[in-house]
């Protein structure tokens, strides 16, 4: 199911959604001492009770509202794309809560349990998200996301290889090439942080981005923000795209449509690696 059907509908929420009723089922977690310390008191209660506190803003405002207080918080606050006076700032946030056991229930694994280091090989395995799928809301139906993913040699060579997802992920950059159903082919450097429980990764994009010959967002002017923390018995993960586009005419609905349908596309892949 979409995360959002039309622009107009999200921004009537503030944004509080039940994970039960979008996204197929997935548990939700009980009282967890550990993500009450990371997250902020005014969205907890929401977050134990429906699984997601989301929002998104158009104001080109500093910070990241729903960013958890990890030791990389200060860090992720500086990736934030620099807004210029006369383009579109878009910055959209997910905070979810996920029960590690019905994740692993509804995984093939055969795994007993999720490590950090279990997360930091799946973030890291990009081409696995080949052939995700996500709610095109020009289109008016699930399309599949990414015809091909897979990171590559280098910025400037786009030279195919295996993805690098084994060991510690601490101070990796690795480079990546998605061919995105909507926006065609964009390159990407993905840049990792890796402790005992926490696994960050941070997704720059390198080229120019949009429809056909018109390219509303240039290199460095997205990023994603991947952030997992582990918590026990459950995931807290954190989800953030942020961009400054060029005004085309309808711009505004077109950034606003796709990015959160890619988050909530991220997502879905996500709950489903394990």
């Amino acid at each position: 199911m979409a995360f959002v059907k039309t622009r107009k509908a999200f921004k009537k929420m503030t944004m509080v959604l039940t994970a039960g009723v979008l996204f197929g089922g997935t548990c939700l977690a009980g009282e967890n001492a550990k993500v009450k310390e990371l997250v902020d008191a005014k969205y907890y209660n929401t977050l134990i009770t429906k699984g997601i506190v989301a929002n998104y803003r158009e104001d080109g405002s500093k910070g990241f509202n729903l960013l958890p207080q990890t030791v990389y918080a200060s860090k992720i606050n500086e990736t934030q794309v620099v807004k210029e006076p006369k383009n579109f700032p878009y910055t959209y946030e997910g905070l979810y809560l996920l029960n590690k056991k019905d994740l692993l229930a509804k995984g093939t694994s055969g795994k007993s349990t999720i490590t950090i280091q279990d997360v930091a090989d799946t973030i890291r395995s990009i081409s696995k998200m080949q052939g995700m799928k996500y709610y095109s809301t020009t289109k008016k139906k699930e399309c599949v996301l990414y015809e091909k993913t897979y990171m590559i040699a280098g910025p400037d060579d786009k030279t195919k290889i295996p993805d690098q997802n084994t060991g510690n992920a601490d101070g990796q950059v690795s480079y990546c090439l998605q061919d995105d159903n909507s926006f065609g082919v964009n390159t990407y450097k993905l840049s990792y942080h890796q402790n005992g429980d926490t696994l960050w990764c941070n997704f720059s994009i390198l080229d120019k981005m949009g429809l056909g010959p018109f390219k509303a967002i240039y290199p460095g002017k997205m990023i994603i923000n991947i952030l997992v923390i582990d918590c026990g018995d459950d995931l807290l993960l954190y989800l953030c795209t942020d961009t400054d586009s060029i005004k085309f005419p309808g711009i505004r609905g077109q950034i606003t449509d796709s990015m959160s349908s890619r988050m909530d596309a991220v997502y879905k892949w996500f709950i489903t690696q394990f």
